[in-house]
């Protein structure tokens, strides 16, 4: 064998080939990422819009004052 011939037998094996499946499997992986944290998202936005509507005998009943559940009612989408 040459040595031409084993630089290159060396060179295929350190070298990762590149997968089509393998690159989709990770964009298929980050838009289930993607569309699980916009529900999550638009979960904490439901329920800060149902503590906004809570009278001040159920906020008392959890602890929280009306001040404190306009503030977190107030938070924008993001946060």
């Amino acid at each position: 064998m040459s040595t031409l011939s084993s630089v290159r037998e060396i060179a295929r094996t350190d070298v990762p080939s590149f997968s089509f499946g393998r690159a989709l499997g990770l964009l298929a992986g980050s838009v289930v990422v993607g569309v699980e944290a916009l529900l999550i998202r638009a979960e904490v936005r439901k329920s800060r819009r149902q503590l906004a509507e809570l009278d001040d005998r159920l906020l008392r009943d959890i602890g929280l004052d009306r001040g404190t559940a306009r503030f977190e009612a107030s938070k924008g989408f993001w946060a």
